[in-house]
């Protein structure tokens, strides 16, 4: 079995790997000489052409995530309901699909295929975006969904959450706060990692240097949240604010808080990220970092779906997506300035003053 590349087949004709795939795709942007040179050419290397002309108005999803497998809840279950809004609209059906299921050495352009799919949408993090440029490299009609990409060849759609975080842990900063924590998931994808950049970018630049005592990594859920809270109001010195990356963490530590009775915002400030409401529905409502996942699941499913009925209609290819959707920063009701002094809590909810022989004791 053939192991080419579009990447091959481009560094071999000295075109890039955009005209390759674009070729192969059968696009009326390509001219018919060098569409015939890029098809003699994948021939030569023995690459797998793709199969058109069969139509199964059906596209797939899929999260490429190795450590837990794919999610349909939270942030991850809103983005796949925009995508089936936007398909069901345009008459295409959508399918979940197992990338474990890929056989050995099979390209994803035959794995779309043996599926009955046209086109996927991909979710990845850290550990597995590099898939994104495999699918594109096999000219399978694809989106990935939240991840951006300096490839030419990959179609993305994301939303640009750091000038907000950044705003965000300014805002703390200017209503008088230097011991900032920042809490984000164990799992990172190129959200969070932005998210905790621009966290240090904003403390560099007022003169704070960032500790490493108040980074915590945590799993992506409300017992994460919770669990974080304890460890960083337990520590010798707590912080007086927190700036959380994830809405499940952020659930987790506004609840705990509560739990132990830790006034936020007078005693606490939180500002957390949520992905469609949630800040809505909890009390008091959090200052957060905005981003709509609906929409980006929708622009996702619409343009993939639209690009594969110009193809099959013939006409003009529809150009690629690299599209970035602007996050925001929203002031609610869970950020004040510090309190005069900071406040220590055991994880049992023990409130302590600075004695750090006591903490030990009680923990």
């Amino acid at each position: 079995m053939s192991t080419a590349t579009v990447r091959d087949i481009a560094t071999a004709l000295g075109v890039s790997p955009a005209t390759v795939s674009r070729s192969l795709n059968n696009s009326p942007d390509v001219s018919t000489p060098l569409r015939e040179r890029v098809l003699a050419e994948a021939r030569r290397l023995g690459y797998e052409l793709p199969r058109r002309g069969t139509r199964t108005g059906r596209i797939g999803i899929i999260y490429f995530n190795e450590t837990s497998g794919p999610k349909f809840s939270g942030y991850d279950g809103v983005i796949w309901g925009g995508v089936a809004r936007a398909a069901l609209a345009l008459k295409y059906d959508v399918s979940v699909v197992d990338p474990l299921d890929r056989k050995p050495g099979e390209s994803f352009s035959a794995f779309a295929i043996r599926k009955g799919l046209e086109g996927l949408v991909l979710r990845v993090d850290v550990e597995t975006r590099h898939f994104c440029q495999k699918v594109a490299e096999d000219g399978v009609p694809h989106v990935v969904v939240a991840d951006h990409f300096d490839d030419e060849i990959v179609n993305y759609v994301c939303c640009n959450t750091s000038a907000p975080s950044r705003a965000a842990v300014e805002h703390l900063i200017h209503l008088g706060h230097k011991r900032i924590a920042v809490c984000h998931n164990a799992v990172l994808d190129t959200d969070h990692r932005d998210r905790i950049e621009a966290y240090h970018a904003a403390l560099t630049e007022a003169g704070i240097t960032p500790e490493p005592e108040l980074k915590i990594s945590v799993n992506a859920e409300i017992a994460g949240g919770a669990a974080a809270f304890n460890r960083l109001m337990s520590l010798p010195n707590p912080p007086t604010a927190m700036f959380i990356t994830d809405p499940a963490l952020t659930v987790g530590v506004l609840r705990r808080a509560l739990e132990v009775g830790i006034c936020v915002p007078d005693e606490l400030s939180v500002i957390g990220v949520d992905d469609e409401r949630l800040r809505k529905m909890t009390h008091p409502i959090y200052t957060a970092v905005c981003q709509n996942a609906s929409d980006l699941g929708h622009q996702a499913g619409r343009w993939l779906c639209r690009q594969l009925a110009h193809q099959s209609a013939s006409r003009r290819a529809t150009p690629r997506l690299q599209m970035e959707i602007e996050g925001f920063l929203e002031i609610n009701q869970t950020t004040a300035p510090p309190p005069a002094k900071s406040v220590r809590v055991t994880p049992t909810g023990q409130r302590l003053n600075g004695d750090h022989d006591a903490l030990q004791q009680a923990m």
